[in-house]
């Protein structure tokens, strides 16, 4: 792995510009980071009181992390003089490289990469790194830092602007990093992981991800967290159809950047949130809380409309909300008023304040005394919903921290993760907050992205039942030259080789198309067989069920007319035996991604299948069991056909993986599922390498 450590823990920071770099200087200043500050700058004497070195070769010292803010053609050679020097790592902050999408674009970024030669490099095009836990900005702007201690969370997004509006809004977040990636032209979103990784204070690690260039190598670091315990949340943008390619393959329409993203995030442990908002939520539970041990929640609140709605929340994510064990049931009936109803979510009825052994909520033992009755022994995690009033009507919100510092012993007793939540947010004073999230209690904003949370830590404790499971590494797969299809025929014959089972056909000409479906026998199927028509039944090149001779050339006429009138000739035709007692249409597919390799689909087939877009995605190689939990999403895997449609499924996979270097995509479609147990392919594509 890449050495970051000098990058990301600076012990010295060298800014390297005009009045861009005047920000992040009096930013470091302001956070109390300690160690040295350098300037280089030609022109001037000194830029926010540090002084100036006309170059990089006449700092004092050589320092562990270097902020370029010139234009794109100058960082290169800055980039290279660091690099000579010895620097730990630098960020480029400019534009100006592959992000531009053209030639020039790409070959300045290729001779930035030259440049840095065996020197960490963040970005170009990015804003850099901040470190709260020391104040070291190697950032390319002034910025609010909000200093840590740990536990914490970092965040490693492709977008600076994400970071500058969390940093700059957000409080009492516990953010430990926030690095700005940019276009990823040396060191790589995996490796930043990696590095995070290795601080022992970092408890979960958020991503902002566009787009993935390193499948492989990405997937690694995000099990490598797995195998830690420390989740990995990614908020995920940049979804898209891979237009060039639809419109030779239903797998190709149907299989976007979505469905391969969602694969490879089950695959590698990661879950997802929608929102920034959430992200940031979700942060806070996982580094300040923890991750649950089970799917109970005990939650408490004062109001009795809120915790119906949590209860319809948490029905819709699977969440249970136990009650509590008789013993403490009927201490609670006993020593709460006799207007709190004992359920789950909890409407913690009790006074402000109370005569003498009566609870109330100034009676922060009593309150943390009925939280942990109510949930001892029968809850994996607890939280406490409340909106703080804001300051000003007497002392209304010091009535209701108090309390909510019941929370304290609440965890110390029962030893499960805590939180506290506003409904609105901004219903928990920032002070509070802090205070709060010292003492191991998580303080969350915002009653949506909360219960969002909770769902996010559900489903991440269910990837942690997979560590044990060796990992499995993605297809290594190189660009392919220009590509071409394989008639019907050939296809099925490629296919039949790996073991998947097809119709009886004949591929024939026109003239003799009567004889060959005498051979094989009525009902048949006549189609226009053509290395050209990838959806042969949109020229009118498909005829279905003919029964007869008389039916047969009634087809083929209207077959020839369709297709020529499409422009197309009618040189070789397929005829092909109908299928009896089928009930079911499956498509299974396989499509081509330049930085994961090759993904399996498997989807309710037949001529709709784009249109009803009911599939699965799997990413190559996958296990009997990956496909068997497709099936049951699917809702086929009690079809009487199941076990052969795995077979079909398997036998798809491994053509995948022995024409990995050549193959472009491939349906199958339909895949009929008869009644007798059999799984057999009436239609396939294959689009490969020419």
């Amino acid at each position: 792995m890449t050495d970051l450590s000098r990058l990301l823990q600076p012990r010295s920071v060298a800014y390297i510009g005009g009045s861009q770099i005047a920000g992040p200087i009096r930013a470091a200043k302001r956070a109390g980071f300690e160690g040295g500050l350098f300037a280089v700058n030609p022109t001037r004497a000194s830029i926010e009181g540090v002084p100036c070195s006309p170059d990089v070769a006449s700092l004092p010292e050589v320092p562990d992390a270097a902020v370029v803010g010139v234009s794109a053609e100058r960082s290169i050679a800055i980039v290279e003089a660091l690099s000579a020097l010895g620097c730990g790592g630098a960020v480029v902050m400019s534009s100006g490289f592959a992000e531009l999408n053209n030639d020039e674009g790409r070959a300045r970024q290729q001779r930035l990469v030259q440049a840095a030669g065996e020197m960490p490099l963040l970005g170009p095009n990015c804003m850099g790194m901040m470190n709260q836990f020391t104040g070291a900005f190697v950032w390319g702007d002034d910025n609010h830092c909000a200093r840590q201690q740990g536990p914490a969370a970092a965040i490693i997004s492709q977008s600076g602007a994400l970071l500058i509006g969390m940093t700059g809004v957000e409080t009492a977040f516990p953010l430990g990093y926030a690095i700005s990636i940019g276009n990823q032209a040396v060191t790589s979103m995996a490796d930043l992981i990696d590095a995070v990784l290795d601080d022992e204070r970092i408890k979960a690690i958020g991503l902002y991800i566009e787009g993935i260039n390193e499948g492989e190598k990405l997937g690694r670091a995000c099990l490598r967290a797995l195998q830690k315990r420390v989740p990995v949340v990614a908020l995920k943008g940049g979804d898209q159809a891979a237009g060039a390619s639809v419109a030779q393959s239903h797998t190709a329409a149907m299989v976007v950047e979505r469905d391969l993203w969602n694969a490879f995030r089950h695959r590698h442990g990661l879950v997802e949130v929608t929102s920034p908002k959430a992200l940031v939520e979700t942060l806070k539970l996982l580094s300040i809380a923890g991750v649950a041990a089970g799917n109970r929640l005990s939650v408490v609140s004062y109001s009795g409309g809120i915790n119906s709605l949590t209860a319809t929340r948490c029905a819709e994510a699977g969440i249970t909300l136990p009650m509590p064990l008789a013993d403490n049931h009927q201490w609670l009936k006993m020593h709460l008023p006799e207007s709190v109803a004992i359920a789950n979510p909890l409407d913690l009825n009790i006074p402000y304040a109370a005569p003498e052994g009566n609870i109330s909520m100034q009676d922060t033992r009593g309150v943390a005394q009925s939280i942990i009755r109510f949930a001892q022994g029968v809850s994996d995690q607890i939280l406490f919903l409340i909106d703080v009033p804001r300051p000003g009507a007497g002392v209304l919100d010091e009535v209701w921290c108090d309390s909510l510092h019941a929370l304290v012993e609440v965890r110390d007793t029962l030893g499960v993760p805590v939180s506290v939540a506003a409904i609105l947010p901004g219903g928990l004073p920032q002070s509070f907050c802090t205070l709060m999230q010292q003492q191991g209690i998580a303080c969350l904003q915002g009653y949506n992205e909360v219960m969002d949370a909770m769902l996010v830590s559900q489903q991440y404790l269910a990837h942690t039942q997979r560590i044990s499971e060796p990992p499995r590494a993605l297809l290594s797969i190189d660009p392919i030259g220009p590509t071409c299809l394989l008639d019907e025929a050939q296809s099925k014959k490629e296919l039949t080789e790996y073991g998947l089972e097809t119709t009886v056909f004949v591929a024939t000409t026109p003239a003799d198309a009567l004889e060959a479906a005498k051979r094989i026998g009525y009902p048949v199927a006549l189609k226009i067989l053509s290395t050209e028509i990838a959806h042969k039944a949109q020229v009118g090149g498909v005829q279905l069920n003919l029964r007869n001779d008389v039916e047969l050339a009634q087809a083929l006429t209207e077959l020839t007319t369709s297709v020529t009138a499409a422009g197309h000739s009618v040189e070789q035709l397929l005829v092909e035996r109908m299928l009896q007692d089928c009930d079911e249409e499956v498509i299974i597919g396989v499509k081509r991604h330049a930085a994961l390799g090759l993904a399996l689909m498997i989807g309710r087939g037949g001529s709709a299948a784009e249109y009803q877009a009911e599939f699965e995605t799997l990413l190559l190689p996958c296990t009997d069991e990956e496909i068997y939990s497709v099936l049951v999403k699917l809702n086929l895997h009690n079809h009487g056909a199941s076990a052969a449609l795995q077979g079909a499924c398997r036998a798809v996979a491994r053509y995948a993986q022995a024409n990995l270097a050549v193959l472009s995509s491939l349906d199958v479609n339909p895949v009929m599922l008869t009644r007798e147990g059999r799984a057999i392919a009436a239609d396939a594509l294959i689009v490969r390498q020419q």
